[in-house]
């Protein structure tokens, strides 16, 4: 995203890519983290080190942050973000329209360009909208990356493992940085401006594994490199009961038009949370079809042509299409006549709800003595989660039963480790999300932060990093749609003279 806005702007980009154009085995055995906290899936299974990163793998949903998230009410002691919602409008504008999404409103507001009333109100839940990107858009190596692989003004070393920044003697700003391939065949990069993308976990790998000048790492000399880490914590909250069913599909399944999905989520408001001391959280209904059924089949195949592999597994779910063509049938009809993704009746209905993390600068990402195969050493990740998660997902649980059963929408019958008063921790069913953030925290003051508004590394010229690492708090939006709008910002900030920008691992 990146590197395609300022070969717009004119100018010429460096783009080192750490993986190949296509995944491989050996690149991702370099993201290979200790886990000395609570276990993070995504830090294994939700990071991909090859060209157009996690986008080969997302779900391609774009939901914006509210005011309310950029500047929480100070009731709940979050940190504000050192930027206006006004500043990041006009880009995520930018990034639907590059996302081949049609622009529609996020809030309920929706429901009236599909004829629909709004199936509640409240001043304590609000019902917005994410928008899901096709499939033929999500991965941006096949859209956006193909224009950089084909411009004369953007140059793309794939395989260009990037072992440090190196600073000036003074160490006011970088001078170059140190790459290598799998020959072991080590290569200089000078710049004028240098830029971070390489996902949450690996910004503060980078930087910590940085010590030629700073011994601590680059931008590290209050410590703060690596702290703060975060994500969204989910958790299966309820199963919707058969009889049930039918209501609550009617009010959330998702709507579909012109190859963009539109999905429902119920979000705590501010007011709700600064009464009740709430960190964002929000519910949303997840639909399981049964494994072989037309929808799944239909899942399975789009979202291998995502991956762009059509390899056997994949050939085979086509021709088992077949088999399950009255399935596949009914969710052409429901998505062509109705506007609504097409539900079975065997699939599950799930209400899932996920919260935010309170900032916890002891949740960490560090480094360890072991090295990887090019001799970096690798990452500690020390994710921490404290009770106010969980106290959030446990009281907002009423709020949304108290507004199913006054609605009647549904009785919710919740699991019982959301009322119990156990740990609900240990029991299984927690759930990172794969929205890892944090590391790089964005703020004014470079005692509690790496980067300013500007996304530059504090007391360094011209380093940058765009990443969720930035972020100071998750709110209860998916972060890659706000990440891409800070992405195009910066761009269009950055002032180049003479030589290129370099752009590291984009995941951008």
């Amino acid at each position: 995203m990146l590197a395609a806005r300022l070969r717009q702007n004119g100018r010429h980009v460096h783009l080192l890519e750490a993986g190949g154009l296509e995944l491989e085995e050996r690149s991702q055995k370099l993201y290979c983290a200790e886990m000395v906290g609570c276990r993070h899936t995504g830090a294994t299974d939700g990071r991909f080190r090859t060209f157009g990163g996690s986008s080969t793998r997302w779900g391609g949903q774009l939901l914006p942050y509210t005011d309310d998230v950029l500047h929480p009410d100070s009731r709940l002691g979050l940190p504000s973000w050192p930027l206006e919602l006004a500043e990041l409008q006009p880009y995520y504008d930018e990034v639907q329209k590059a996302m081949g999404v049609l622009i529609s409103p996020f809030s309920d507001g929706l429901l009236k360009e599909f004829n629909r009333e709004a199936p509640f109100k409240s001043s304590r839940v609000r019902l917005r909208f994410s928008t899901c990107a096709p499939f033929a858009k999500r991965n941006l190596s096949k859209t956006l990356g193909k224009e950089c692989l084909a411009s004369t003004k953007v140059t793309v070393f794939t395989h260009a493992n990037v072992l440090s920044i190196d600073l000036t003697v003074n160490g006011d700003a970088a001078l170059s940085v140190t790459a290598t391939n799998y020959t072991g065949m080590t290569y200089k990069f000078i710049a004028s401006q240098f830029v971070i993308c390489t996902g949450t976990i690996e910004a503060s790998r980078l930087l910590l594994a940085s010590t030629g000048i700073c011994p601590m790492g680059v931008g590290n000399c209050r410590g703060q490199v690596g702290r703060y880490f975060h994500d969204h914590v989910g958790v299966q909250a309820a199963d919707i009961a058969p009889e049930d069913r039918g209501r609550v599909l009617r009010a959330f399944a998702p709507f579909v038009r012109g190859g963009t999905s539109y999905r429902a989520k119920l979000e705590a408001t501010a007011e709700l949370r600064a009464e009740r001391g709430l960190l964002s959280v929000a519910g949303q209904f997840s639909i399981e079809e049964p494994p072989g059924s037309g929808p799944d089949l239909i899942r399975r195949v789009l979202h291998g042509l995502q991956h762009g592999r059509l390899n056997r597994e994949l050939q085979r779910d086509m021709l088992a299409m077949p088999a399950a063509s009255a399935e596949v049938l009914k969710f052409t009809i429901a998505a062509k006549a109705h506007n609504r993704r097409y539900v079975s009746g065997l699939a599950r209905l799930v209400l899932d709800i996920d919260v935010e993390q309170r900032p916890d600068c002891e949740s960490r990402i560090r480094l360890a003595e072991e090295t990887d195969a090019l001799g970096i050493r690798k990452a500690i990740l020390d994710w921490r989660i404290s009770g106010d998660e969980l106290q959030s997902i446990r009281a907002y649980a009423q709020e949304l039963e108290l507004l199913f059963r006054e609605n009647n929408l549904a009785t919710i019958s919740w699991k019982p480790q959301i009322t119990a008063g156990s740990d609900f921790w240990n029991t299984g069913n927690r759930l990172d999300t794969f929205h890892m953030m944090g590391g790089t925290r964005m703020g004014a003051d470079p005692a509690t932060s790496v980067v300013d508004s500007s996304l530059r590394v504090h007391g360094l010229e011209n380093l940058y990093v765009v990443s969720c690492s930035v972020f100071p708090t998750g709110g209860s939006s998916n972060p890659t749609f706000t990440m891409m709008a800070l992405a195009l910002r910066l761009a269009d900030r950055l002032q180049v003279s003479g030589n290129s920008v370099i752009s590291v691992n984009p995941e951008a």
